[in-house]
């Protein structure tokens, strides 16, 4: 009896961040060659190519090494029994954050970013990439001593001590303590206000005042942070934080191939990392429920809280717990490499900074858009403002509610709500009103042109066009069952309190376009 194999799931590489610089594999054999010290964990195979034996951590320990100062120059040691971080997620989760700065919160190239590492690890592998390949500032914490010894020494071993501070911390501690340490906030006040000549920052400090500022110098409160211009032109000393946090609530969670599913493959690489780095007191959702919890009470001094998610099953909950805070704006990512993918959340307290913007590789590569081609001949001048007249038009039919959240000669988004399917059967409801006007225009005939005698021939064929309209409906009802049955599914999404704005989902959403599609086929329908 042949025994049935698992399957081995899909490499995720097409889905990494674009500008990661591992969606091409690095070449072991040129490894191999340069660094003598990754020599001996190679196997070459009949052709001559490169194998490692990734179920050896020391493998692992030295390829990550090696990775490290061929591609960003960084002198890394790692303890062992220590966390061997892999590199492509980390920089996946960079890479997000740097998205998340540039093209939500705006910030410029030239702008000095700090961020919050929280649990850095032996390697302090985040705040030494961030450093070298994206020039940020980093505080780094670190609840164990030797890690945080090692963490220590590869800063100081790169010449990083001034971009990066490593925190030893306590152990439950998260960000009371580091955000509001007021050494921590001087050293990076200083660093921003160095590079704003025209000294706009804002903090919030604990230093005294100079006596000759005092009275032009702008006031902050905990629970207001004030500011001499406008919200728009807040800014923070931490712009972001970041946290890679325990995954698991025990030692027997840790055990990977208990919480694998029937047809997942065996894990390709073997774990690495101490207890302490692996296992927190109930799990990773009590760790970031502790972290959204005091990101509520520091909001004022960060301007995006982020955090990595190591369990699919957490995601839902996770999203719940950081929504019952209100943030702005909250949004969820995924990050895929290799054969294993990860999650990040991130949200922020700042009025108008939408995260939403900024989407994943994988969510823009599958979530494609819909769209409805609009020939010239339809409308005058063929602009953009002139399309959306044509399609409002066609949504103020539907009767839909429309609000217009930006627009200009270029581009125009729009929020439509249903309330009610009224896009669907468009031709039997027009039928309908034709088979009413034909049965009124009848009715009328009879009652000028026959005369009295002739009545019961007018009720006859009055009875014989109600039949034949019958069989009629019958045969509309056969052909568009499958319609009917569609919109019976959508009326079942429906609450009946006008509160359902998801009529279908992305299934409402083809049939509207659908729709309009009729409308540009059949110029008599609009």
């Amino acid at each position: 009896m042949s025994v049935k194999e698992k399957k081995v799931p899909p490499k995720l590489n097409k889905f990494m961040h674009p500008r990661n610089p591992y969606r091409t594999p690095p070449s072991f054999k040129k490894l191999a060659s340069v660094y003598p010290e990754f020599r001996p964990y190679c196997s070459y195979d009949v052709g001559g190519k490169v194998h490692l034996d990734f179920k050896d951590p020391k493998a692992l320990r030295a390829l990550t090494t090696c990775l490290l100062h061929q591609d960003f120059d960084l002198k890394v040691t790692i303890p062992d029994e220590r966390l061997v971080p892999t590199l492509p997620l980390r920089l996946n989760y960079l890479l997000w954050i740097e998205d998340l700065l540039m093209h939500a919160a705006h910030c410029d190239a030239s702008d000095v970013i700090v961020g919050v590492d929280i649990g850095t690890g032996a390697s302090c592998v985040y705040p030494l990439l961030a450093a070298r390949k994206l020039g940020w500032n980093l505080v780094a914490t670190e609840t164990d001593n030797i890690n945080f010894t090692a963490a220590t020494t590869n800063v100081n071993n790169n010449d990083l001590q001034d971009t990066i501070i490593v925190k030893k911390v306590d152990e439950k501690t998260v960000f009371q303590g580091v955000l509001d340490d007021a050494d921590i906030q001087k050293q990076m006040y200083l660093k921003k206000k160095e590079a704003n000549d025209d000294d706009e920052l804002q903090s919030e400090v604990d230093t005294t005042p100079n006596p000759a500022t005092t009275d032009n110098a702008c006031k902050h409160t905990d629970d207001q942070s004030s500011s001499c211009h406008d919200d728009k032109k807040v800014k923070y000393i931490f712009d972001f934080t970041m946290c890679n946090p325990p995954f698991f609530s025990s030692e027997e969670e840790t055990d990977t191939m208990k919480k694998s599913k029937k047809q997942r493959g065996e894990p390709v690489s073997s774990p690495t990392g101490s207890i302490h780095e692996k296992v927190t007191t109930g799990g990773e959702v009590t760790f970031i429920t502790q972290m959204v919890e005091e990101s509520h009470m520091l909001k004022n001094k960060v301007r995006i809280f982020t955090s990595l998610i190591g369990t699919k099953s957490h995601v839902k909950e996770i999203k719940s717990i950081v929504s019952s805070t209100q943030p702005t704006s909250l949004v969820m990512t995924e990050f895929c490499q290799g054969r294993t993918m990860r999650w990040g959340v991130a949200w922020t307290y700042e009025p108008g900074l939408d995260l939403c913007q900024v989407k994943s590789k994988k969510d823009m590569l599958t979530n494609k858009p819909v769209v409805l081609n609009v020939p010239r001949s339809l409308v005058s001048v063929y602009s953009i403002p002139s399309i959306w007249s044509l399609v409002n038009k066609w949504l103020q039919q539907l009767k839909v509610k429309v609000r217009v959240l930006k627009k200009n000669k270029y581009f125009i988004s729009v929020n439509v709500k249903a309330f009610q399917a009224t896009w669907l059967h468009q031709r039997r409801k027009k039928r309908q009103d034709k088979r009413n006007d034909e049965k009124v225009t009848c009715v009328k005939s009879e009652e000028v042109n026959f005369p009295d005698h002739h009545i019961n021939n007018g009720k006859c064929y009055k009875r014989k066009l109600e039949r034949e309209e019958d069989d009629e409906c019958q045969e509309v009802t056969e052909r568009e069952k499958k319609m009917i049955k569609l919109e019976e599914c959508v009326e079942a999404g429906n609450d009946n309190k006008g509160d359902s704005v998801a009529l279908g989902g992305k299934d409402g959403l083809n049939q509207v376009l659908q729709y309009m599609r009729n409308q540009l086929t059949n110029p008599h329908m609009q």
